[in-house]
């Protein structure tokens, strides 16, 4: 007994193939333009949203792939033995790029000195491939090489796709919907789907990663002696179920602190120690609410907020360490952010913050200390701090030994700011 194949795709695997094939053209075009894209956090985002799409390609070119063999399709279109072989081996083709370009780009992550969580769209944490290290090499040479060739076989495919139409073979029909049914209608969604793939490409080569916009912070490198003694942060701090949200509206509650507004040109950095030498960096996007008066210090509050992803130590390699799972796992965690829960002073001009530290998902007390100086709405301070990294879980695996990469990290700022008038 014959079954008689359909003269139409199902609705489901129509779905899968133009979806597949605009995502799979945006793909390649932002593979492409990533190593252009500026290093540091823009970067970062470009390749954990490159994953994402990824891993999407990947998913549905396996539903695309069970619908192809669970669901009847049109019988292939008659033609010359050479011209269907061709369009055998560029279909195959295309489904090796759509399975093994993600999968080599998920070897190529799960076998990184730099680990990297890929976390999907910022959402859903993915895991990484058990497989072992001689397989990044020949991943990352197989990966590279995909988006040429891909291109090459959408191009191909869409020329035998043109060939067949103009000869008046419904061939691109029969991957569009049954309301499309007359020769011309078939031509003007098959030129439309052209334009729209190209626009994707498109979309790929030249999208922007917007990242949070904060004053650009250089603090001092090294930390004065005489502000490098070690704060713990005995003093009582509030609970992570009692810590007050800190805001501008907290203003009106206090008779007298008033809200500040930073300065470009402050510096935020962090000093660290790696087999004897001193390691500086510091972060280029951070931003802070301020409530300052040194005669209602009750009142006065601090709350700040690093993009743990700008972080620059001068070196590229080192810099994306820090920002893995291994470090501060910006994947998972962005931000770190200091919330204050009290202000004492400590001598003239001279203060202590006392707050909570959120970090690498853990939350500790840290002190904070700051010289400052008003000169009427104008103010100049800075501070250092320590935390233990381990207490954080920052440095995990073969970084959590301490005979090399100290435990201490010693925190500094130098910021400037303006009194916000009512």
């Amino acid at each position: 007994m014959t079954t008689l194949r359909p003269k139409r795709y199902s609705a489901l695997a129509i779905l899968l193939h133009w979806a597949i094939a605009l995502l799979l053209l945006f793909q390649i075009g932002l593979g492409w333009a990533l190593e252009d894209l500026p290093k540091g956090a823009m970067q970062f985002a470009g390749y954990q949203f490159h994953k994402s799409v990824g891993i999407t390609i990947l998913l549905l070119s396996v539903a695309r792939l069970a619908v192809r063999f669970l669901k009847a399709r049109p019988a292939p279109v008659q033609d010359g033995k050479a011209q269907m072989l061709l369009a055998s081996v560029v279909h195959f083709l295309l489904y090796a790029v759509m399975i093994v370009g993600p999968l080599t780009g998920w070897i190529i992550v799960s076998t990184a000195k730099v680990r990297l969580q890929t976390v999907l769209f910022g959402k859903v944490p993915w895991p990484d491939l058990p497989v072992g290290q001689a397989l990044h090499v020949p991943a990352e040479v197989m990966h590279g090489a995909l988006g040429t060739v891909g291109m090459a076989l959408i191009v191909l495919h869409v020329a035998g796709a043109l060939h067949h139409h103009f000869k008046r073979e419904d061939v691109i029909g029969r991957m569009l919907p049954g309301v499309m049914r007359s020769h011309g209608a078939v031509g003007i969604a098959g030129f439309s789907a052209i334009a729209v793939g190209a626009g994707a490409l498109i979309c790929g080569l030249f999208l922007s990663f917007p990242v949070n916009k904060a004053p650009a912070a250089t603090l001092p490198s090294v930390i004065a002696s005489d502000d490098a003694a070690e704060v713990r942060g005995d003093e009582p701090v509030a609970s992570a179920s009692s810590e007050p949200a800190v805001t501008e509206s907290a203003a009106a509650a206090s008779a007298k602190a008033s809200p500040w507004k930073l300065e470009k040109g402050g510096r935020l950095g962090f000093t660290a120690e790696y087999s004897g030498e001193a390691i500086n960096g510091s972060f280029s996007r951070w931003d802070a609410t301020i409530l300052f008066d040194s005669e209602d210090l009750p009142g006065s509050s601090i709350r700040a907020t690093i993009d743990l992803a700008s972080v620059d130590t001068g070196d590229s390699q080192r810099d994306d360490m820090l920002r893995s799972d291994s470090f501060f796992g910006v994947g998972a965690h962005p931000t770190a952010q200091f919330v204050s829960t009290s202000i004492r002073e400590a001598g003239e001009g001279r203060y202590v913050a006392n707050g909570t530290l959120s970090l690498h998902g853990q939350r500790k007390p840290l002190a904070l200390r700051f010289a400052l100086r008003i000169s009427g709405d104008k103010a100049t301070a800075t501070g250092n701090a320590t935390l233990q990294r381990l207490s954080f879980g920052v440095g995990e695996a073969e970084w959590s030994a301490t005979d090399q990469l100290k435990d201490a990290v010693g925190i500094s700022f130098n910021i400037k700011a303006t009194r916000r008038v009512p």
